[in-house]
C-alpha cells in the first residue's frame, strides 16, 4: 500500500491510496465517508486491480474544506460540483489512463457528472446515486439546515441534519448513531459537507445528459432500500444507452464488501 498526495485544477491536495496489482480502479466515496470507509472493499478486490481510494476535498489527509458561507444547495453548488469533478480528473490521472470507476451515493453523482464532463472511464458503476424524484425528500431543506449547522460551527448539528434529512444514507437513526464511537468520526467528516449537499441538491436524473454517456454502465441498488431511491436508480439506467441494472438483495445504502465486491469485480473487472 502507498500513499501519495496528487493537486487538483484549483491547488487543492488530495490524498491517493493505492493497494492491489491489476487494472486500476477507483473508488470514490459518499457524504461523511473519506477512504478509510472503503479500505475494507479496496482490500477485497486489490487481486484483481490496481484500487485506488481517495480522501474528496476537506477529508482525512485531503485540503480544501469547502467554505460553508456559500450557498451549496443553490447558485453556488455548480461551482463546488465542478471543483470536486476537477479533483476526481487529477486522481483518475494518477491512476493513469482510463481506469474503472465506483462511486457510492453522492460519490456516484459525482462520477457520473465527472464522465458526463469528460473525465475518462473504462467502465462506470453509480451504487444509488441520490437525483431527486418525486418521491424523494426535500433537499432545499436539507441543505440549508446542514449549511446553518456549519456555518454557527455546530459540526455536530450538521451531521444529524444531513442524515435525518437524508435518512437512507443513515445505518441507523440519528439519535443512535450519536451514542456510539462512530458519531465521533462523523461529525469530523461533517466540514465537507456543502460539497455533498452541492451533489445531492441537484434536480433530477439528468437523462437527457446521460443519453450521451459512452462507457459502460452499471447502476446498483438495494432491494431494502427506500423506493425513490430504487426508483432514480433505474431511471439512470434507463437513460444510458446499453446500461445495466443490479438489485442486490436484502441490501440497503450502505452495503457489506463482500457482497458488493463480486459485483464490481464482475462488471468492472471482467
Amino acid at each position: 500500500m502507498t500513499l501519495a498526495h496528487v493537486t487538483s485544477a484549483d491547488g487543492t491536495r488530495l490524498a491517493v491510496e493505492t493497494l492491489g496489482e491489476g487494472p486500476p480502479l477507483v473508488l470514490t466515496t459518499g457524504a461523511l465517508q473519506d477512504r478509510a470507509s472503503v479500505r475494507v472493499l479496496a482490500q477485497a478486490l486489490a487481486d484483481r486491480a490496481t484500487v485506488h481510494l481517495w480522501d474528496r476535498r476537506g477529508r482525512g489527509d485531503s485540503d480544501g474544506a469547502p467554505d460553508p458561507s456559500v450557498d451549496a444547495g443553490g447558485p453556488d453548488g455548480e461551482e463546488l460540483v465542478a471543483a470536486e469533478v476537477a479533483d476526481l480528473a487529477a486522481v483518475v490521472s494518477h491512476a493513469g489512463g482510463s481506469p474503472a470507476l465506483y462511486g457510492h451515493s453522492a460519490g456516484a453523482v459525482l462520477v457520473l457528472e465527472a464522465v458526463m464532463r469528460g473525465v475518462p472511464a473504462a467502465s462506470v458503476v453509480a451504487h444509488e446515486p441520490p437525483w431527486r424524484g418525486d418521491d424523494s425528500p426535500p433537499r432545499r431543506a436539507l441543505a440549508d439546515a446542514v449549511l446553518a449547522a456549519l456555518r454557527e460551527g455546530r459540526d455536530d448539528d450538521a451531521a444529524a441534519a444531513f442524515l435525518g434529512g437524508f435518512p437512507a444514507a443513515a445505518p441507523a437513526p440519528v439519535a443512535r448513531l450519536r451514542t456510539t464511537p462512530f458519531w465521533a468520526r462523523t461529525v469530523a467528516l461533517a466540514p465537507s459537507l456543502a460539497c455533498d449537499v452541492a451533489l445531492v441538491a441537484r434536480g433530477p436524473v439528468p437523462a437527457a445528459r446521460l443519453a450521451g454517456l459512452a462507457v459502460p454502465l452499471l447502476a446498483v441498488d438495494g432491494g431494502a432500500s427506500p423506493d425513490w431511491v430504487r426508483a432514480a436508480v433505474a431511471a439512470v439506467a434507463d437513460a444510458v444507452p446499453g446500461a445495466a441494472r443490479r438489485t442486490l438483495p436484502d441490501q440497503a445504502h450502505v452495503v457489506v464488501p463482500a457482497v458488493l465486491a463480486p459485483v464490481l469485480a464482475q462488471f468492472l473487472l471482467g
